[in-house]
């Protein structure tokens, strides 16, 4: 059994599980991100389960140190599960981003921030446009094999959901003993 991190260790982490439980394996996330807020009580970590992601996360996003996604993933194995580092796109002039007339950023993103493309380096990249902020963020994947509407979660992608939720954990528990101090 695990043990539960110290009670408020965790303050500033935020894990963001995004999918939508209605089609298939899209609802991995969701089912990371309740398994996780359970995990995490009382921790101080705090865990947003949403169908997809907005810009109002940006705020949320700005105000943590380490952020950790978790999706479903097309185009993987189904079933496969794997962590790797996020971060905003980089600004080609190395200057801070500014709306062109058009409502697209001038370093050529094609953030439609009102549709279901954005992804997590969207949020990351308008939380740093809009707040300066530039936290550490990591995206837990778990290949998915369908989509479809009313579906339920496919075998593979359920065997897969203890992994995700222990790959999310380490990842959140690896930031944490990383001396990270920041309590924000």
């Amino acid at each position: 059994m695990r043990s539960k991190p110290a009670a408020r260790a965790l303050v500033g982490v935020l894990v963001i599980a995004c999918g939508n439980p209605l089609r298939g394996d899209d609802a991995a996330g969701p089912e990371v991100g309740d398994a996780l807020a359970t995990l995490l009580e009382g921790t101080g970590a705090t865990v947003i389960v949403t169908h997809q992601l907005l810009p109002e996360l940006a705020d949320d996003v700005s105000r943590a140190h380490r952020i950790v996604f978790v999706d479903a993933a097309a185009g993987r194995p189904a079933g496969s599960v794997s962590v790797s580092p996020l971060a905003a796109p980089q600004l080609v002039s190395g200057e801070r981003s500014r709306h062109t007339p058009g409502g697209d950023l001038e370093e050529g993103r094609a953030l439609v921030p009102f549709s279901h493309g954005m992804g997590p380096a969207d949020v990351l990249a308008l939380a740093r446009d809009l707040y300066s902020a530039t936290p550490e963020a990591l995206l837990v994947s778990v290949g998915a094999a369908g989509f479809e509407p009313g579906a339920a979660l496919s075998p593979a992608v359920r065997r897969a959901l203890p992994d995700a939720v222990h790959a999310a954990h380490l990842a959140i528990l690896a930031g944490a003993s990383a001396g990270n101090g920041s309590d924000a």
